[in-house]
């Protein structure tokens, strides 16, 4: 029997069992042009980096705006962070040379807008997360740029959301 009608039929399977790009709506208090930087995001994060293979959290969205913090990395005694409002805006908190502008969730995925100032050839991004895990207390985030097992785990500052 012919082996060369095995490529056709697995590059079928192949499609077959790639999920969607599903896309998400950005918050009302974004702008237009965020929302097409949003669907760029995830078109980027779906063509560069496959996600871990494991289930996706249901995140509830009510828990993500506050202040999140974790210690800067070699410096342990200080802490840096995101502040996560919510109109769609975030900010930096520590942090002089990147700063946060806007975000934006869709189902597990944060979408953080950032530029640096200060540094020799600023850049402007669009960060995106996988939310591990969130509560009140702490979130845990999987950068799709990063290394397989690599998280960013924050812990909630002040009381509340």
């Amino acid at each position: 029997m012919n082996k060369f009608w095995m490529m056709p039929l697995c590059l079928l399977l192949l499609a077959a069992c790639q999920a969607p790009v599903q896309k998400g709506t950005v918050e009302d208090s974004v702008t237009p042009e965020a929302d097409s930087l949003a669907d760029t995001a995830v078109m980027e994060a779906d063509s560069v980096v496959v996600a871990p293979a494991d289930t996706p959290v249901h995140v509830d969205s009510t828990l993500i705006t506050g202040r999140w913090m974790q210690p800067v990395p070699g410096l342990d005694s200080l802490t840096q962070g995101i502040y996560i409002r919510k109109n769609g805006k975030a900010s930096s908190i520590n942090m002089h040379t990147l700063l946060y502008d806007k975000w934006s969730l869709v189902k597990d995925t944060l979408f953080l807008w950032s530029h640096s100032e200060g540094v020799k050839n600023p850049v402007s991004a669009i960060d995106t997360l996988l939310v591990k895990s969130l509560d009140d207390t702490s979130m845990v985030l999987f950068p799709l740029k990063a290394a397989p097992g690599y998280l960013e785990k924050y812990t909630r500052k002040g009381k509340g959301k």
